[in-house]
């Protein structure tokens, strides 16, 4: 998407966020350099199946609550500098792709 902005916090932008973190944690579930490390990832992608229900039922990703946001920023980043030795970059984007959904909500809420 070449409009992706995070100070944007279209439907479409939205979206766009949780299309992405889906399909990093999803691809972290199932690559085998991230073997030790499934059960983990798997946990945050059913907390993220959580939010997105939040907001998919509710069309406002305000109703998303920001502790629980939070808490699946600080699993990332463990996970994040736990891999960071391995030669992958999903981690990473992974949390990127949920600041971007923070931002949009942030956005909102201003």
């Amino acid at each position: 998407m070449e409009n992706f902005n995070v100070k944007k916090p279209t439907k479409e932008n939205i979206d766009y966020a949780f299309k992405n973190l889906i399909f990093y944690l999803t691809a972290s579930t199932q690559l085998d350099i991230y073997k030790e490390k499934q059960k983990e990832f798997k946990k945050i992608l059913i907390e993220v199946y959580n939010i997105l229900a939040i907001y998919v039922n509710s069309d406002n990703i305000a109703s998303i609550d920001e502790e629980i946001l939070q808490n699946i920023r600080y699993d990332l980043i463990d996970l994040d500098i736990e891999t960071k030795t391995l030669k992958s970059y999903f981690a990473e984007w992974s949390l990127l792709w949920l600041e971007a959904i923070i931002s949009l909500r942030k956005s909102i809420i201003k």
